[in-house]
């Protein structure tokens, strides 16, 4: 029910920052999202509508359990839930939720249960027997709980001695094999009867002293800073997982153990069992391994939000509207005492003058913050979905908020004042509340009308609610959303799985099977009134629509930086805040007039013109490597207008379909001193591109609401050698009728490559050119973007196209450059179309002849004198990256102004391209071949070549060994053996186009220990080429994580898309059909000479090293915070 909450893992992974446009032609539904395997969906909703027909209309209807859904409860209190799911197949996934989380410690326990967190499972010995086995172990904390957990392959992997992948690359179960769940299930037991040894505590508390410094970004603490307001009557405002550094510095071991005994009980815990399992086994090994674990005392009650579910932190609310508008009593139970957990107020109120109510208004600001953000709260309680009833309710709630979704984005994409905005409401177990929210972003010199507006629009929401179009028009997306679920049934990730069964457990939400949960939508949707929606709209804005008066919002946050760009002062505080709000609520509103939606963008005489069109060209059409396109279930074409498709049919995503349009040349293809495409045309125009999307006649709202009613998101990438145009959409038609999903995405890519049918707007341009300006100053007002832009800025020569975009660049590029430019770019001859997808209703060979129509009927660009024609080129006239060696200032250093220390040290040396060619314009199997063969020159030994270093996916599959065995041999030294660190990681570059590319070293440390830190990198590179190179050990283990996930990711549409983008270009020879069938193959063939003999290729001797600090000097900042930490922290942020 609540959105998905991922863990944030800080990976810093390239050089550079590049410009990606990512703002989204889309509608934001959350649907009921209920999942599993069960029912035909004809046969469950015939069920669910004779069971509605059957039953009296005030009889209260219980949604039904999902039958496959196994749980069960041990005699020592250990609750377990199994769940058989197929994707990806002989894989599982095992989580350990402990109830103990940061709100569940004392006044001088802050802090200590990430800490637990660490010693416990980082001090597993059971957990060391996953090591090398192709499985992923973490662990994180959060307020409301602690989660260790296990991905693994159902079967260890024996009979791998030699190395050999079989078991992998079949995906099937060996009769007689080892299984892996015990040892997982051992793991995981052994958390809950933990041994605390006094040196592993000491480790672990360097660790998460590290720890500390490395997440205290400027983005933490703005999430501190709004949940220190929004929860400022109880403990979550005080008891952020990271805890105190003077209290984790104080404990003892006994503390320590302490909290353990205290709360890592059987009877506090649920074991989570999701994947390719069988259920009656798992069952067994439950009761075999965890019964051995003995029954504890009960834990005291607590008269706090655990009393409606255990799964909550122990807090109450002061709630915001609703039956329990400004009280803190908990569903379901008797009124308790809220002295305990009720707290004085973190953040103080401020003094509403119009109605002399105190409101909870809070303004933090940074010298690091580059834009304005604004939140606006209300808390309510959870409120569980057990009944037809409320999930009906719920229905009508996600109606109301599609609608206003859409508005806010087309209003965005009227006036630039936002660069993101959202309304949503979202249960929280991990905040014991639901939470309506307006979050934004904007121009911190426009913020008043900004909030102005968002705070109007949903006024207007409230006040008007929705219209009866509307109301269709989410309604259908809403069903076809709820279709695509149950026809995915148990194809979902194990890791969606888990998150959202251990969602909807906390809450309280019945867990159906996923075509029962679309039948009871469809009987929803087709039952719900226009008035019965808006009635809800209303109670969602009601803390909106007379601000000042009850219900009070819960809490409104603005942040904001001291400063802008020029230097002037941003002026805002509480009392402003507040007189923006009033503003709002005083403005006149009217209601939002109906709008004609397409239900296709081109007409019937359109579609036959392109037709015609694309027959005349047929006989120019070519099939590409036909039979290597067979192999991986692929269709290439060349069309007689240049462009190239290729269409793989995929099933696995059911009803969902995947476009990428690549272009290539991104900006590399921008000049200095060039008319045409002169510095920043190409950045800017996909910005404009994305901010932009009316097709002549239709305007930009029509379009979008086009997409909408398709459920069709678009996003435009800008790289340095490519524009990517992604599109996500269902693939059958909607309920309100039209064409398929893949024929409107076909037509809106049509509009966007044929020349002078999109509408390049002026004020698309001027939001473009924001959003860059945005990026820049983000980026150089940050630590790690600041030392990544100066780095790239030395590795390129200062070269302006592998920077970020500045204003001043984005300001000299005018509406007719970027017209001129895009329109080069997208000429049919350096254009590919990759189509994946379950073509629903549709042929393969229907989908190849849509592609035709409407890719094969792109005009060519105009040639004239003035004219720029790109085209795809062979990789050598490509721009090579060189890597400018500089020995009199090999390592540099620079500072960031703040309030807390942090450090990051960096690396980047020469290496080849992701496709294996190094920056002369060679192959690097062919460098590596004269290696050999100069090496062996006065031996009378012929040398034989390996046949598979001549397969075009060799360099691309060592490649991605070498990157996981050094990231592993990093990990080992720097922060295990040396304890410097708390994150060091090595990248390769992605390009595959241009010719060479980098490596890049991130290790983040103190202040203190940046320097010792890069040392050790550096010193662990050096041993891989010297007295330390890669083991077989080491090739082995990286060799399972590559191909496992490499097969894993083979039944995703998206990953299709990228592994086949490139496949029919000139400039990228290596990337063939053959390269996707054989990477697993290739993989395994490759050994540690091979790995030995590439490491000389990347460039360790003449490197560039960046030392960045923060702070407000270089030396403020302890000399001992070490760490050495596998576990992830989590974002505070709700997701």
């Amino acid at each position: 029910k609540s959105s998905r909450i991922k863990k944030k893992e800080k990976v810093f992974s390239r050089v550079k920052k590049r410009v990606q446009t990512k703002m989204m032609i889309y509608l934001y539904i959350i649907g009921l999202f209920q999942v599993v395997c069960g029912l035909q969906i004809g046969s469950s909703r015939q069920h669910m509508k004779m069971v509605v027909e059957t039953v009296p209309t005030r009889k209260v209807i219980s949604l039904p359990a999902h039958p496959d859904l196994k749980t069960g409860k041990l005699k020592n209190g250990l609750e377990y839930a199994i769940l058989k799911n197929a994707s990806p197949r002989g894989r599982f996934e095992a989580h350990l939720e402990v109830f103990a989380g940061s709100a569940d410690e004392e006044e001088n326990e802050q802090g200590i249960a990430h800490l637990v967190e660490h010693v416990v499972y980082m001090g597993s010995r059971k957990r060391e027997r996953l090591f090398g086995t192709g499985s992923q172990t973490n662990a994180y904390t959060d307020f409301h709980h602690t989660v260790f957990y296990a991905c693994c392959p159902c079967e260890v992997p024996g009979g791998m001695l030699d190395g050999s992948l079989t078991a992998l690359l079949g995906g099937g179960q060996r009769a007689n094999s080892a299984k892996m769940l015990p040892r997982a299930l051992d793991a995981l037991c052994e958390v809950l009867d933990a041994q605390f040894a006094p040196a592993r505590v000491e480790k672990e508390r360097a660790a998460v002293l590290s720890e500390m410094s490395m997440v205290n970004t400027i983005e933490y603490r703005v999430e501190c800073q709004i949940l220190k307001a929004l929860h400022a009557e109880n403990a979550l405002s005080r008891r952020f997982p990271i805890g105190l550094e003077q209290q984790i510095r104080a404990w003892t071991v006994d503390d320590v153990m302490h909290f353990h005994a205290k709360h890592y009980r059987p009877d506090n815990a649920l074991l989570y069992i999701v994947g390719d399992v069988d259920t009656n086994q798992v069952e067994q090994q439950i009761e075999k391994i965890f019964s051995v674990l003995p029954k504890a005392n009960k834990l005291p009650n607590h008269e706090s939000l655990k009393v409606q579910s255990r799964h909550f932190p122990p807090v109450l609310h002061t709630w915001s509207g609703g039956t329990y508008n400004g009280i803190s009593n908990v569903p379901g139970a008797k009124k308790i005492n809220p002295d305990k957990f009720l707290l004085p107020l973190a953040v103080p109120s401020t003094n509403y003058i119009p109605t002399h109510t105190p409101v909870r208004a809070h303004v933090f600001q940074h010298e690091l913050l580059q834009s304005f953000s604004f939140h606006l709260f209300a808390k309510r309680p959870i409120e569980s979905v057990t009944t037809l009833q409320a999930h009906r309710l719920h229905v009508c709630r996600r109606l109301a908020l599609a609608a206003l979704q859409v508005r806010l984005n087309v209003m965005a994409r009227n006036e630039p004042l936002f660069s993101f905005v959202e309304f949503n409401y979202l249960d929280s177990p991990r905040e014991a509340c639901a939470v309506c929210s307006l979050d934004m972003t904007a121009d911190a010199g426009r913020w008043q009308d900004a909030v102005t507006a968002a705070l109007a629009e949903t006024r207007r929401l409230g006040e008007f609610g929705i219209t009866q179009s509307e109301l269709e028009r989410f309604g259908t997306a809403l069903v076809t959303d709820s279709e695509q679920l149950a026809a995915m049934g148990d194809q979902l990730a194990h890791s969606d799985q888990v998150t959202h069964l251990m969602e909807a457990i906390a809450c309280g939400h019945t867990w159906m099977d996923p075509a029962t949960a679309h039948a009871a939508t469809v009987t929803a949707v087709d039952a719900i009134t226009l008035d019965e929606v808006n009635t809800v709209a209303r109670d969602l804005c009601d803390h909106v629509l007379n601000f000042g008066h009850e219900p009070l919002p819960s809490a409104m946050v603005a942040c904001a930086p001291k400063y802008m760009p020029d230097g002037s002062i941003v002026e805002i505080d509480s009392e402003t805040l507040l007189q923006v709000a009033e503003r709002a609520s005083s403005m006149e509103i009217l209601p939002e007039p109906e709008m004609t939606v397409p239900t296709t963008l081109l007409t019937q005489s359109e579609v036959t013109e392109l037709k015609q069109k694309s027959l005349e060209l047929k006989d120019k059409t070519i099939d590409i490597e036909p039979e290597e396109a067979k192999r991986v279930g692929a269709f290439a074409k060349k069309l007689g207008n240049g462009a190239r498709i290729v269409v793989k049919p995929l099933s696995h995503e059911a009803q969902r379909g995947a476009i990428r349009i690549t272009a290539a040349g991104g900006r590399s293809l921008e000049h200095k001193g060039s008319s045409q495409i002169p510095p920043g045309s190409i950045a800017l125009g996909c910005r404009t591109l994305q901010e932009g999307g009316a097709f002549e006649p239709w305007t930009r709202e029509q379009v979008e609401l086009f997409c909408v009613d398709r459920l069709i998101m678009v996003e435009v990438i800008c790289v340095d050698e490519a524009i990517h145009i992604d599109f996500q959409f269902p693939t059958p038609a909607p309920r309100n009728g039209g064409c398929t999903g893949l024929e409107a995405a076909l037509q809106i890519a049509h509009k966007i490559l044929q020349p002078g049918a999109f509408v390049w707007e002026t004020d698309a341009l001027n939001r473009g050119r924001v959003v860059l300006s945005q990026q820049h100053e983000t980026t150089m007002r940050s630590m790690e973007g600041a030392a990544q832009e100066m780095l790239t800025s030395r590795i390129s020569g200062n070269d302006f196209r592998f920077l970020s975009c500045s204003a001043a660049i984005a300001d000299a590029v005018t509406l007719d450059n970027i017209k001129e430019a895009m329109t080069a770019i997208f000429t049919p001859s350096n254009v590919e179309v990759v189509i994946v997808g379950d073509f629903v209703g549709t042929t393969p060979t229907e989908a190849v002849e849509l592609a035709e129509l409407y890719i094969g009927s792109v005009d060519a660009q105009p040639i004239s004198q003035n004219s720029v024609v790109v085209a795809d080129k062979n990789p050598a006239e490509s721009i090579p990256i060189q890597i400018r060696a500089d020995d009199e200032e090999e390592l540099k250093r620079m500072h960031v102004e703040d309030s807390d220390p942090r450090a990051v040290a960096y690396i980047v040396g020469a290496a080849p391209n992701r496709a294996g060619f190094l920056a002369d314009g060679s192959a690097l199997v062919d460098a590596v071949v004269g290696n050999v063969l100069k090496k062996n020159t006065n031996s009378k030994v012929s040398v034989n070549i390996p046949a598979r270093w001549r397969h075009p996916v060799f360099a691309t599959a060592a490649l991605a060994l070498l990157q996981e065995v050094i990231n592993r041999r990093l990990f080992s030294v720097v922060r295990e053996r040396r304890q410097l660190t708390y994150d060091a990681n090595f990248q390769l570059s992605d390009n595959e186009r241009l010719l060479g590319g980098w490596f890049l070293v991130t290790v983040t440390a103190s202040p203190a220990n940046a320097d010792a830190a890069l040392q050790a990198c550096k010193d662990t590179l050096a041993a891989l080429r010297g007295q330390h190179p890669p083991s077989r050990d080491n090739l082995d283990s990286a060799r399972r994580v590559v191909v496992n996930r490499h097969l894993a990711e083979l039944t995703s549409n998206k990953y299709w898309c990228d592994q086949l983008t490139g496949t029919t270009f000139e400039s990228m020879p290596s990337k063939t059909f053959a390269s996707i069938a054989d990477f697993a193959a290739i993989a395994e063939q490759v050994t540690v000479n091979d790995l030995t003999a590439i490491l000389n290729f990347l460039d360790n001797d003449r490197v560039f090293t960046c030392v960045a600090t923060s702070g407000s000097s270089d030396a403020a900042a302890p000399t001992d915070l070490n760490d050495a930490h596998a576990c992830s922290h989590v974002s505070l942020r709700r997701r």
